[in-house]
């Protein structure tokens, strides 16, 4: 059956029922569609941490807690100081219980590196898959228009302006193409060709919080820094193994670098790329994400050997780390992002033990105020979402995107619409870089 990019899906794809006795999963409602034969028979999920039933307790004890002005006991092994370790303003109700829409990306699994999805600050989804990338408009909801790039593209990203995209290629290549006409503006090389004869990859890309400037990382563990007109700024080799993220803090002094199944996140000064700091531990760095109402306060998501999902956030001036062990045993950690919104921690975690089981009723998201506290979720029970490898926030903080091991592109609700209220402009940590950017031309010594 083709197959076509941005297609409209149905979460459980199945063929047209023949059987006027048996009706469809559409035809129940949200409650019984939540329940699944293979989880009622399952008699070890009683014990999970993330079951509803055992939330609702919780949440009722910490009710009482705070209406008999009683001090909430350490539990999990979570001390009192991690209650409220990062800012937010957590929801009242629950918001994430269905998805807006389900699109289709196909060959997306066969993808080595997972960010090449990206949502401008103009309503533009762009999915980029082998050598081609594919524009999808929120307001029409129908693909406008799609580019190409000369070699296969391994990572993708919208500047904050919502005027260029630039997109990392195979062959040492970044091109930067114009998001109106999807035609190539700018392109350079990564250093690694000139300086070690070796061809690379761009694996991993970011932009400054400006947009006068932009971070790449490769295959050979080059990390590099170029202005808007992919102009070449600095340079440095920090591993020898492929880079997997790199981020421009909201202050634009200081950028994050983790490589692939790498246990150590190194802080570089932006954009000399000087080495500042590094956080070593024991786990293996799945993610990493800048909380955005912070200056320089970096969220690090992780697995144990024992397959433990774990959470640290490093304050960057101060050098200063909090950790912790996030939800049971058995739960690995694949993504996460801090909401522009409202602050909370949004968490992409599988069960691999039912992964052997039951392979799409496994994965799960989990939107967190602190580390104890679960304001919303969804995947309790339920099949059909598979791993999300990666996933977007929309302008205004209302849609989540998510795209998965099951090449699915789920948009979610998770905040409801506000049309009375015009967005505000955060200027706070982005005044002084734009400055010093338009100054400097980009180019500034710390």
């Amino acid at each position: 059956m083709d197959r076509t990019i941005f297609g409209r899906k149905t979460l459980n794809t199945q063929r047209n029922r023949v059987d006027r006795f048996v009706a469809p999963r559409d035809s129940f409602g949200e409650g019984r569609r939540r329940r699944s034969f293979h989880v009622s028979c399952d008699k070890s999920i009683n014990n999970d941490f993330w079951l509803g039933k055992q939330l609702k307790h919780k949440k009722y004890a910490i009710y009482l807690d705070d209406a008999l002005n009683l001090e909430p006991q350490e539990t999990n092994g979570i001390p009192k100081h991690w209650i409220r370790p990062w800012p937010c303003i957590p929801r009242k109700k629950s918001y994430l219980s269905s998805a807006d829409s389900i699109l289709d990306l196909p060959t997306y699994s066969y993808a080595t590196f997972p960010e090449l999805l990206d949502w401008s600050n103009d309503n533009i989804l762009v999915a980029a898959l082998g050598k081609n990338y594919h524009k999808w408009s929120w307001r029409s909801q129908s693909l406008i228009s799609q580019g190409h790039t000369l070699y296969e593209i391994q990572c993708c990203k919208f500047d904050p302006r919502g005027e260029l995209l630039i997109l990392g290629t195979d062959m040492n290549t970044v091109e930067i193409h114009n998001n109106s006409r999807s035609k190539k503006v700018s392109s350079n090389l990564c250093p690694c060709l000139n300086i070690d004869t070796h061809f690379c990859s761009i694996t991993a890309i970011d932009w400054s919080p400006t947009a006068n400037s932009f971070v790449t990382g490769c295959s050979w563990g080059s990390v590099v820094s170029y202005t808007r007109e992919a102009k070449f700024l600095s340079w440095r080799r920090l591993v020898t193994a492929a880079i997997l993220l790199v981020r421009v803090s909201p202050d634009a002094r200081y950028v994050a670098v983790t490589a692939v199944n790498s246990d150590v996140v190194m802080l570089l000064t932006w954009p000399t790329l000087e080495i500042y700091s590094s956080l070593d531990s024991s786990w293996t760095i799945r993610t990493m994400a800048w909380h955005p109402w912070c200056s320089a306060l970096l969220g690090v998501g992780a697995v144990t050997p024992d397959l433990q999902a774990r959470i640290a956030l490093w304050n960057a001036p101060t050098s200063k780390v909090q950790e912790t062990t996030v939800g049971p045993k058995r739960y690995s950690l694949d993504a996460m992002l801090f909401s522009d919104r409202t602050g909370e921690l949004v968490l992409s975690l599988w069960n691999s033990d039912r992964a052997i089981l039951h392979p799409k009723a496994c994965s799960q998201l989990v939107v967190m105020s602190d580390p104890e506290t679960i304001v919303d979720q969804w995947g309790e029970g339920r099949s059909g979402l598979d791993r999300v490898r990666t996933m977007v926030f929309s302008p205004d903080g209302t849609k989540l995107a998510t795209a998965t091991f099951d090449e699915d592109l789920i948009i979610w609700n998770f905040l409801p619409e506000d049309k009375r209220k015009e967005p505000v402009k955060c200027k706070r940590f982005s005044a002084i870089p734009v400055y010093l950017d338009e100054a400097m031309q980009g180019y500034s010594l710390r």
